[in-house]
């Protein structure tokens, strides 16, 4: 699979917008002094190179069935991406195709995410963990 016009386009946005990045990782600052991570998952479906786009927000033995059926509500109503459980962890995500990204879109996805999953992080736990 070939990561090469989203690693391209990542890397520019990464140095433009001054995010760390580690590997398969970004991490950006928000508003108020709060962090939040965003990672990237190559994969393949039906022969096309896709990257899902996960911001971690909390691990789900911290919240009631109510308040995940609740979650899944606001799914309905988000722009980008959709609440998801990955594991143990409640997870905002999206996927872009790896090879036909530009730069604007693949920003405003990230920002979404990382700005959506920390908002959800807050409020739902407290704390400014990932």
């Amino acid at each position: 699979m070939s990561q090469s016009v989203f690693d391209s386009v990542l890397e520019s946005l990464c140095a433009e917008q001054g995010w760390a990045r580690e590997r398969n990782r970004v991490e950006l600052e928000i508003e108020g002094g709060r962090h939040q991570g965003v990672e990237f998952e190559p994969f393949e479906f039906e022969d096309e190179a896709l990257v899902r786009l996960v911001s971690p927000i909390g691990p789900t033995e911290h919240i009631d069935p109510l308040h995940l059926n609740t979650a899944l509500r606001l799914n309905y109503g988000l722009p980008y991406g959709a609440l998801a459980l990955r594991g143990d962890q409640l997870v905002l995500i999206d996927s872009v195709i790896a090879d036909d990204v530009e730069a604007d879109e693949i920003e405003a996805v990230i920002r979404f995410l990382a700005e959506t999953a920390d908002h959800f992080e807050r409020t739902l736990f407290g704390t400014d963990e990932v």
